[in-house]
């Protein structure tokens, strides 16, 4: 048997594995809370601390940013987002009434 023949479905396996590898990694915002930050104007956003330098919002309000303050900016599923309490959704049906 040729070496070729071997090797070409042994670089595609190995490069695909890497490829694969290199995707899942970049869906990855944050491995603790502490790799969380709020940022905005009014404190509404949720994001990586790593990114949280890089933006800039508008100074806009609106009534559910009231209800940030019964939640955290925590570390979920690798993804920096608001953890959803039972506090924090009853104020927002309550704003959104």
């Amino acid at each position: 048997m040729k070496p070729g023949v071997i090797l070409l479905p042994l670089l595609i396996l190995i490069s695909g594995c890497s490829l694969l590898a290199d995707n899942k990694n970049k869906n990855i915002e944050c491995a603790s809370n502490s790799d969380c930050a709020v940022v905005g104007c009014s404190s509404q956003l949720c994001v990586s601390a790593d990114k949280a330098s890089e933006i800039i919002t508008t100074c806009e309000y609106r009534e559910e940013y009231s209800c940030l303050k019964l939640t955290s900016c925590d570390c979920i599923n690798n993804k920096c987002q608001w953890l959803e309490n039972d506090n924090y959704n009853e104020c927002l049906e309550e704003v959104r009434g």
